[in-house]
Protein backbone atom coordinates (compact mmCIF):
# COMPACT_ATOMS: atom_id res chain seq x y z
CA UNK A 1 0.00 0.00 0.00
CA UNK A 2 1.11 3.69 -0.88
CA UNK A 3 1.53 5.17 2.51
CA UNK A 4 3.58 7.98 3.83
CA UNK A 5 6.77 7.05 5.66
CA UNK A 6 6.27 3.04 4.54
CA UNK A 7 8.87 1.36 6.23
CA UNK A 8 8.77 -1.75 3.47
CA UNK A 9 12.09 -1.13 2.25
CA UNK A 10 13.56 -0.26 5.77
CA UNK A 11 13.08 -3.70 7.39
CA UNK A 12 16.46 -5.65 6.66
CA UNK A 13 18.02 -2.72 8.17
CA UNK A 14 15.44 -2.70 11.41
CA UNK A 15 16.52 -6.10 11.55
CA UNK A 16 20.38 -5.73 11.84
CA UNK A 17 19.80 -3.42 14.60
CA UNK A 18 17.86 -5.84 16.42
CA UNK A 19 19.63 -8.32 16.16
CA UNK A 20 23.15 -6.18 17.59
CA UNK A 21 21.26 -4.83 19.93
CA UNK A 22 18.71 -6.95 21.80
CA UNK A 23 19.35 -10.82 20.30
CA UNK A 24 17.47 -11.94 23.49
CA UNK A 25 14.33 -10.01 22.44
CA UNK A 26 11.18 -11.91 22.34
CA UNK A 27 8.57 -9.35 22.09
CA UNK A 28 8.07 -6.11 19.56
CA UNK A 29 5.92 -3.42 19.82
CA UNK A 30 5.12 -0.85 16.87
CA UNK A 31 3.44 1.60 18.02
CA UNK A 32 2.88 3.86 14.74
CA UNK A 33 1.75 0.70 12.85
CA UNK A 34 0.10 2.57 10.17
CA UNK A 35 -0.25 0.01 6.66
CA UNK A 36 1.49 -3.12 10.01
CA UNK A 37 4.17 -3.65 7.36
CA UNK A 38 6.60 -3.74 10.27
CA UNK A 39 4.44 -5.20 12.65
CA UNK A 40 3.33 -8.24 10.02
CA UNK A 41 7.44 -8.88 9.22
CA UNK A 42 8.63 -9.51 12.96
CA UNK A 43 5.72 -11.28 13.61
CA UNK A 44 8.11 -13.80 12.28
CA UNK A 45 10.40 -14.02 15.48
CA UNK A 46 8.40 -11.96 18.24
CA UNK A 47 5.50 -11.79 19.90
CA UNK A 48 3.87 -8.53 18.33
CA UNK A 49 1.96 -6.00 19.51
CA UNK A 50 0.64 -2.72 17.24
CA UNK A 51 -1.27 0.35 17.20
CA UNK A 52 -2.08 3.28 15.25
CA UNK A 53 -4.91 6.30 15.71
CA UNK A 54 -6.07 4.67 12.41
CA UNK A 55 -9.26 3.03 12.24
CA UNK A 56 -7.86 1.58 8.42
CA UNK A 57 -4.63 0.89 10.14
CA UNK A 58 -6.25 -1.41 12.57
CA UNK A 59 -8.40 -3.39 10.46
CA UNK A 60 -4.91 -3.83 8.58
CA UNK A 61 -3.27 -5.11 11.51
CA UNK A 62 -6.39 -6.54 13.36
CA UNK A 63 -6.61 -9.26 9.94
CA UNK A 64 -2.76 -9.62 9.77
CA UNK A 65 -1.13 -9.01 13.12
CA UNK A 66 -4.03 -10.32 16.05
CA UNK A 67 -5.26 -12.82 13.56
CA UNK A 68 -3.10 -15.48 13.44
CA UNK A 69 -4.21 -17.76 10.29
CA UNK A 70 -6.18 -17.45 7.08
CA UNK A 71 -9.61 -17.39 7.81
CA UNK A 72 -11.61 -20.39 6.51
CA UNK A 73 -15.16 -19.13 6.16
CA UNK A 74 -16.94 -22.13 6.98
CA UNK A 75 -19.90 -20.64 8.35
CA UNK A 76 -20.13 -18.69 5.19
CA UNK A 77 -19.83 -21.46 2.64
CA UNK A 78 -22.30 -23.81 5.10
CA UNK A 79 -25.20 -20.80 4.52
CA UNK A 80 -24.29 -19.35 0.97
CA UNK A 81 -22.16 -22.28 -0.78
CA UNK A 82 -19.49 -19.17 -1.09
CA UNK A 83 -16.04 -20.83 -0.53
CA UNK A 84 -13.61 -17.63 -1.08
CA UNK A 85 -15.52 -14.58 -0.73
CA UNK A 86 -12.56 -12.95 -2.80
CA UNK A 87 -12.84 -14.97 -5.77
CA UNK A 88 -16.63 -14.63 -5.09
CA UNK A 89 -16.42 -10.22 -5.04
CA UNK A 90 -13.81 -10.51 -7.73
CA UNK A 91 -15.67 -12.06 -10.64
CA UNK A 92 -19.19 -10.21 -10.21
CA UNK A 93 -20.31 -8.95 -13.29
CA UNK A 94 -22.01 -5.48 -13.28
CA UNK A 95 -25.73 -6.35 -13.68
CA UNK A 96 -24.70 -8.36 -10.10
CA UNK A 97 -23.27 -5.13 -8.93
CA UNK A 98 -26.07 -2.95 -9.77
CA UNK A 99 -28.58 -4.77 -7.55
CA UNK A 100 -26.90 -2.85 -4.41
CA UNK A 101 -29.61 0.30 -4.13
CA UNK A 102 -28.35 3.26 -4.24
CA UNK A 103 -28.94 4.93 -1.13
CA UNK A 104 -26.39 1.76 -0.08
CA UNK A 105 -23.75 3.46 -2.72
CA UNK A 106 -21.61 5.14 -0.23
CA UNK A 107 -18.84 5.32 -2.39
CA UNK A 108 -20.07 6.17 -5.58
CA UNK A 109 -22.47 8.68 -4.30
CA UNK A 110 -19.72 10.35 -2.76
CA UNK A 111 -15.83 9.63 -4.21
CA UNK A 112 -16.57 8.93 -7.70
CA UNK A 113 -18.08 11.32 -10.69
CA UNK A 114 -21.81 10.66 -9.21
CA UNK A 115 -20.94 11.83 -6.47
CA UNK A 116 -18.99 14.69 -8.23
CA UNK A 117 -15.42 13.73 -7.22
CA UNK A 118 -12.88 11.61 -9.09
CA UNK A 119 -10.99 9.64 -6.23
CA UNK A 120 -12.36 5.82 -8.10
CA UNK A 121 -14.21 5.97 -11.05
CA UNK A 122 -17.64 5.36 -10.97
CA UNK A 123 -17.76 1.23 -11.86
CA UNK A 124 -14.85 0.51 -9.28
CA UNK A 125 -16.51 2.56 -6.65
CA UNK A 126 -19.71 0.59 -6.88
CA UNK A 127 -17.51 -2.69 -6.50
CA UNK A 128 -16.14 -1.40 -3.40
CA UNK A 129 -19.84 -0.23 -2.31
CA UNK A 130 -21.01 -3.88 -3.23
CA UNK A 131 -18.49 -5.96 -1.24
CA UNK A 132 -18.31 -3.38 1.79
CA UNK A 133 -22.06 -3.06 2.44
CA UNK A 134 -22.15 -7.19 1.71
CA UNK A 135 -19.38 -7.95 4.11
CA UNK A 136 -21.67 -5.83 7.06
CA UNK A 137 -24.46 -7.94 6.00
CA UNK A 138 -22.57 -11.21 6.37
CA UNK A 139 -21.27 -10.11 10.04
CA UNK A 140 -24.88 -8.97 11.09
CA UNK A 141 -26.16 -12.22 9.76
CA UNK A 142 -23.64 -14.18 11.91
CA UNK A 143 -21.99 -15.42 8.57
CA UNK A 144 -18.50 -14.15 9.51
CA UNK A 145 -16.12 -14.63 12.90
CA UNK A 146 -14.58 -11.40 14.27
CA UNK A 147 -11.19 -12.71 12.52
CA UNK A 148 -13.08 -13.47 9.29
CA UNK A 149 -15.09 -9.98 9.20
CA UNK A 150 -11.74 -7.83 9.51
CA UNK A 151 -9.78 -9.78 6.94
CA UNK A 152 -12.49 -9.21 4.65
CA UNK A 153 -12.96 -5.63 5.39
CA UNK A 154 -8.88 -5.40 5.63
CA UNK A 155 -8.55 -7.32 2.25
CA UNK A 156 -11.31 -4.88 0.74
CA UNK A 157 -9.54 -1.74 1.76
CA UNK A 158 -5.78 -2.46 0.42
CA UNK A 159 -7.36 -3.37 -3.06
CA UNK A 160 -8.09 0.46 -2.72
CA UNK A 161 -5.01 2.36 -3.61
CA UNK A 162 -3.83 0.02 -6.26
CA UNK A 163 -6.94 2.23 -8.34
CA UNK A 164 -6.85 5.30 -6.80
CA UNK A 165 -6.86 8.50 -8.55
CA UNK A 166 -4.75 10.36 -6.26
CA UNK A 167 -0.86 10.44 -6.21
CA UNK A 168 -0.63 8.65 -2.88
CA UNK A 169 -2.72 10.42 -0.80
CA UNK A 170 -6.34 11.00 -0.38
CA UNK A 171 -6.02 14.65 0.45
CA UNK A 172 -7.04 15.84 -3.50
CA UNK A 173 -7.97 13.82 -6.20
CA UNK A 174 -6.61 14.51 -9.75
CA UNK A 175 -8.93 16.43 -12.35
CA UNK A 176 -7.75 13.86 -15.01
CA UNK A 177 -7.61 10.37 -14.87
CA UNK A 178 -4.53 8.36 -14.45
CA UNK A 179 -3.64 5.01 -15.75
CA UNK A 180 -4.41 3.65 -12.70
CA UNK A 181 -7.52 4.91 -12.29
CA UNK A 182 -8.45 2.76 -15.15
CA UNK A 183 -7.88 -0.41 -13.71
CA UNK A 184 -10.27 -3.27 -12.42
CA UNK A 185 -10.84 -2.52 -8.80
CA UNK A 186 -10.33 -5.87 -7.20
CA UNK A 187 -9.72 -7.09 -3.13
CA UNK A 188 -5.92 -7.79 -2.36
CA UNK A 189 -5.09 -11.04 -0.30
CA UNK A 190 -2.84 -10.34 2.30
CA UNK A 191 -0.61 -12.84 4.22
CA UNK A 192 -1.34 -13.77 7.51
CA UNK A 193 2.08 -15.67 9.69
CA UNK A 194 1.21 -18.25 12.16
CA UNK A 195 3.47 -17.43 14.90
CA UNK A 196 0.92 -19.32 17.66
CA UNK A 197 1.70 -16.48 20.32
CA UNK A 198 -0.78 -14.05 21.77
CA UNK A 199 -0.57 -10.72 19.19
CA UNK A 200 -2.47 -7.98 20.40
CA UNK A 201 -3.66 -4.98 17.79
CA UNK A 202 -5.06 -1.25 19.42
CA UNK A 203 -6.96 1.15 17.74
CA UNK A 204 -5.72 4.40 20.07
CA UNK A 205 -3.39 7.03 21.49
CA UNK A 206 0.33 5.37 21.73
CA UNK A 207 1.31 7.63 24.68
CA UNK A 208 -1.50 6.44 26.84
CA UNK A 209 -1.60 2.55 25.61
CA UNK A 210 2.20 2.50 26.59
CA UNK A 211 1.14 2.90 30.41
CA UNK A 212 -0.38 -0.36 30.05
CA UNK A 213 2.17 -2.83 27.94
CA UNK A 214 5.24 -4.10 28.32
CA UNK A 215 7.68 -5.80 26.76
CA UNK A 216 11.24 -5.67 25.33
CA UNK A 217 11.56 -3.90 21.93
CA UNK A 218 9.35 -0.44 20.98
CA UNK A 219 9.56 0.50 17.69
CA UNK A 220 8.70 4.01 17.11
CA UNK A 221 7.93 5.31 13.38
CA UNK A 222 5.86 8.64 14.10
CA UNK A 223 4.75 11.05 11.83
CA UNK A 224 7.50 13.20 10.49
CA UNK A 225 6.21 15.93 8.88
CA UNK A 226 2.90 18.28 9.31
CA UNK A 227 0.47 16.58 7.19
CA UNK A 228 -2.13 14.91 9.08
CA UNK A 229 -2.80 11.47 8.35
CA UNK A 230 -6.21 11.32 9.02
CA UNK A 231 -6.88 14.13 6.37
CA UNK A 232 -4.53 12.33 3.98
CA UNK A 233 -6.21 8.94 4.49
CA UNK A 234 -9.86 10.14 5.13
CA UNK A 235 -11.36 7.51 1.90
CA UNK A 236 -9.48 4.69 3.27
CA UNK A 237 -11.11 5.52 6.68
CA UNK A 238 -14.24 5.36 4.98
CA UNK A 239 -13.78 2.39 3.87
CA UNK A 240 -12.75 1.16 6.70
CA UNK A 241 -15.89 2.16 9.20
CA UNK A 242 -18.40 2.35 6.23
CA UNK A 243 -19.94 4.68 8.47
CA UNK A 244 -21.65 7.17 5.53
CA UNK A 245 -19.97 10.02 7.16
CA UNK A 246 -21.71 13.77 6.71
CA UNK A 247 -18.29 14.87 3.88
CA UNK A 248 -17.04 18.07 3.84
CA UNK A 249 -15.66 20.26 1.02
CA UNK A 250 -14.62 19.13 -2.39
CA UNK A 251 -12.76 16.82 -1.19
CA UNK A 252 -15.09 15.09 0.90
CA UNK A 253 -13.34 14.58 4.11
CA UNK A 254 -14.65 12.95 7.18
CA UNK A 255 -15.87 15.71 10.04
CA UNK A 256 -13.16 16.04 12.36
CA UNK A 257 -13.28 14.56 15.95
CA UNK A 258 -11.27 14.98 19.02
CA UNK A 259 -8.08 13.63 19.63
CA UNK A 260 -7.81 12.72 15.48
CA UNK A 261 -4.65 15.44 14.66
CA UNK A 262 -1.40 13.96 16.05
CA UNK A 263 0.87 16.06 17.97
CA UNK A 264 3.70 15.03 16.00
CA UNK A 265 2.40 16.56 12.88
CA UNK A 266 3.18 20.17 14.96
CA UNK A 267 6.46 21.55 15.10
CA UNK A 268 6.15 22.77 18.92
CA UNK A 269 4.11 19.97 20.17
CA UNK A 270 6.37 16.86 18.35
CA UNK A 271 9.18 17.00 21.21
CA UNK A 272 6.89 17.15 23.99
CA UNK A 273 5.03 14.15 22.91
CA UNK A 274 8.07 12.38 22.14
CA UNK A 275 9.07 12.92 25.62
CA UNK A 276 5.76 11.28 26.57
CA UNK A 277 6.15 8.38 24.74
CA UNK A 278 9.32 7.77 26.61
CA UNK A 279 8.63 8.71 29.78
CA UNK A 280 5.74 6.08 29.32
CA UNK A 281 7.52 3.04 27.75
CA UNK A 282 7.98 0.11 29.92
CA UNK A 283 10.26 -1.58 26.93
CA UNK A 284 14.31 -2.24 27.42
CA UNK A 285 15.04 -1.87 23.66
CA UNK A 286 13.73 1.33 21.71
CA UNK A 287 14.44 1.97 18.27
CA UNK A 288 13.31 5.24 16.61
CA UNK A 289 12.51 5.63 12.70
CA UNK A 290 13.15 9.32 12.00
CA UNK A 291 14.52 11.58 8.82
CA UNK A 292 16.91 14.36 8.58
CA UNK A 293 14.08 16.08 6.77
CA UNK A 294 11.45 15.93 10.42
CA UNK A 295 10.10 18.60 12.54
CA UNK A 296 12.21 16.95 15.40
CA UNK A 297 16.16 18.04 15.09
CA UNK A 298 18.74 15.91 15.94
CA UNK A 299 19.60 17.71 18.50
CA UNK A 300 16.03 17.88 20.22
CA UNK A 301 15.90 13.77 19.60
CA UNK A 302 19.50 12.86 21.42
CA UNK A 303 18.38 15.04 24.25
CA UNK A 304 15.25 13.41 24.68
CA UNK A 305 16.19 9.65 24.40
CA UNK A 306 19.61 10.62 26.76
CA UNK A 307 16.94 11.82 29.37
CA UNK A 308 14.75 8.52 29.55
CA UNK A 309 17.68 5.88 28.60
CA UNK A 310 21.23 4.87 28.87
CA UNK A 311 23.38 7.84 27.51
CA UNK A 312 26.03 5.73 26.76
CA UNK A 313 23.91 3.30 24.73
CA UNK A 314 22.42 6.25 22.76
CA UNK A 315 23.20 5.31 18.56
CA UNK A 316 22.22 6.21 15.25
CA UNK A 317 22.44 4.54 11.99
CA UNK A 318 21.86 6.47 9.10
CA UNK A 319 20.76 5.20 6.02
CA UNK A 320 21.20 7.00 2.62
CA UNK A 321 17.85 8.47 1.20
CA UNK A 322 18.94 6.77 -2.20
CA UNK A 323 19.51 3.59 -0.64
CA UNK A 324 15.77 3.46 1.29
CA UNK A 325 13.68 5.26 -1.15
CA UNK A 326 12.60 3.61 -4.74
CA UNK A 327 13.83 7.33 -6.81
CA UNK A 328 16.46 9.48 -7.64
CA UNK A 329 17.49 12.31 -5.37
CA UNK A 330 19.42 15.05 -5.85
CA UNK A 331 22.48 15.25 -3.63
CA UNK A 332 22.30 18.34 -2.38
CA UNK A 333 19.37 17.18 -0.54
CA UNK A 334 21.37 15.08 1.85
CA UNK A 335 18.43 13.14 3.10
CA UNK A 336 18.88 10.66 5.35
CA UNK A 337 16.37 8.24 7.15
CA UNK A 338 17.58 7.50 10.54
CA UNK A 339 17.47 4.61 12.98
CA UNK A 340 18.15 5.70 16.37
CA UNK A 341 18.25 3.20 19.54
CA UNK A 342 18.85 3.53 23.26
CA UNK A 343 18.53 1.35 25.61
CA UNK A 344 16.07 2.86 28.38
CA UNK A 345 16.56 1.79 32.17
CA UNK A 346 12.83 0.07 32.61
CA UNK A 347 11.45 0.69 36.35
CA UNK A 348 9.95 -2.58 37.98
CA UNK A 349 6.31 -2.98 37.51
CA UNK A 350 4.12 -2.49 40.37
Amino acid sequence: MRFIGSKTLLLDQIKSVIDEKAPEAESFCDIFSGTAAVARYFKQWYQVCSNDLLYFSYVLQRATVENDQMPEFARLQAETGIADPLDYFNGLQKKELEELPLERRFFQNTYAPAGGRMYLNDDNALRIDFARCTAEDWKTAGMLSEDEYFYLVACIVEGIPFVSNTSGTYGAFHKSWERRSYKHYELYRLPVTHNGKENRCYNENGSDLLKRLEGDILYIDPPYNSRQYFSNYHVLETAARYDYPNVRGVTGQRPETEGQKSEFCMKNKAVPAFEELLSNARYRHIILSYSTDGLMSMEEIEAAMKKYGKPETYQVYEIPYRRYKSRKVKETERLKELLIYIEKQVPPCT
